[in-house]
């Protein structure tokens, strides 16, 4: 006998869960009405909806970095983000090295430090680079540049080692954005080298009040206030460079981050992880945002919300299905885990009165 030789290849689309969930509400998938998948269909999105209330999906977990606008303390989360795992403000180094610009504007500004002054190139599809030095490679973690005007842009990132011959180091594809807000972006797999530049594409012209090229960042972690702790604040306009507390406002359409004290330097980052929602049901041939081992359980959750929808299922048949939705979501609830140690750390002061 031959294996398969795989493993997690296997598609399961969103019909493929819902015949299923017919057929163990003892119904033929073929019986179903256009309304009854759709009602299906939309089961599927409530189930997948309240599972960020059950605990953290490790797999839906993000990290944005914020760049900072001085006295600007209010800051969204991205759409779907549900809560703060982490805040920390941070600052970095930014190496000198040679600008230029291959279209255009007066390059100088984009690395002056006063976000006041303005770069913007002649024509589209252009670039600008900095050289470090043929026998100066610099690894570069985070690249930021900040906008002189709002739109939506199609920006690559790139290094060389000789200046002529470029790679990709992270295609940001085409993306909103605004005028004197931030766009950083981390660089996970970076390179160590002389030549880096950020590049238009797809007809943008690039308009920048600075950009940045940072390295040997300094995170600090910042502490979580509670709505009563910001509430009372008797300052809350007061300003620093750092800001060192946060309060998550859970509001809709997207929760926010208001910072305190609000922040003065431009050139100051927060980087938050944060939990999210599941990504929306597709089309019935798409494929759902949940790792293989949760199928078992997403099945059962979804086929006893059918059998409460369709027709003529008997109570008892709904009754063991919603017995095993709670078993396999246990199971698949047990593993969702990081495994990592537990560290415990009293916090024990002297009183005195």
């Amino acid at each position: 006998m031959a294996y398969s030789g795989t493993t997690g290849t296997t598609v399961t689309t969103v019909q493929t869960l819902i015949d299923h969930g017919a057929r163990r509400c003892g119904k033929l998938a073929g019986e179903l009405t256009s309304e009854q998948v759709l009602s299906s269909r939309q089961s599927l999105y409530f189930l997948l909806s309240n599972l960020i209330n059950i605990g953290i999906q490790y797999w839906a977990i993000n990290k944005k970095v914020y760049g900072f606008s001085p006295d600007r303390y209010i800051y969204d989360l991205p759409l779907g983000g549900n809560d703060v795992l982490n805040a920390l403000y941070r600052w970095m180094s930014r190496p000198d090295g040679a600008y230029t610009t291959s279209a255009g504007g007066t390059v100088a500004n984009v690395y002056d430090g006063d976000v006041d002054t303005i770069c913007t190139q002649t024509s589209a599809n252009g670039n600008i680079s900095v050289n470090f030095g043929p026998s100066n490679p610099i690894f570069i973690g985070s690249i930021g540049f900040l906008p002189a005007s709002s739109g939506t842009w199609s920006i690559i990132l790139e290094y060389s080692s000789d200046g002529s011959s470029w790679s990709t180091l992270e295609d940001l594809g085409t993306i909103p954005v605004v005028n004197n807000e931030w766009i950083w972006t981390d660089i996970d797999n970076g390179q160590t080298v002389s030549y880096y530049r950020i590049r238009a594409y797809n007809g943008t012209t690039l308009s920048l009040r600075e950009l940045y090229f940072g390295n040997n960042s300094t995170e600090i972690t910042m502490s979580r206030l509670n709505r009563d702790d910001y509430t009372n604040l008797p300052n809350k306009n007061f300003t620093a460079n750092q800001p060192f507390q946060f309060w998550f406002n859970r509001t809709v359409p997207q929760a926010q981050i208001w910072l305190w004290p609000t922040p003065q330097n431009a050139f100051y980052q927060m980087t938050v992880w944060y939990s999210r929602q599941i990504m929306d049901v597709g089309d019935l041939y798409g494929e759902l945002e949940i790792p293989q081992r949760w199928y078992e359980a997403v099945l059962m959750m979804l086929s006893h919300r059918m059998s409460l929808e369709l027709p003529n299922v008997p109570l008892d048949r709904v009754q063991y299905l919603e017995v095993q939705a709670d078993k396999y979501l246990t199971l698949a609830e047990q593993e969702e885990r990081d495994k990592s140690p537990i560290y415990f750390a009293p916090n024990i002061a002297v009183y005195t009165s």
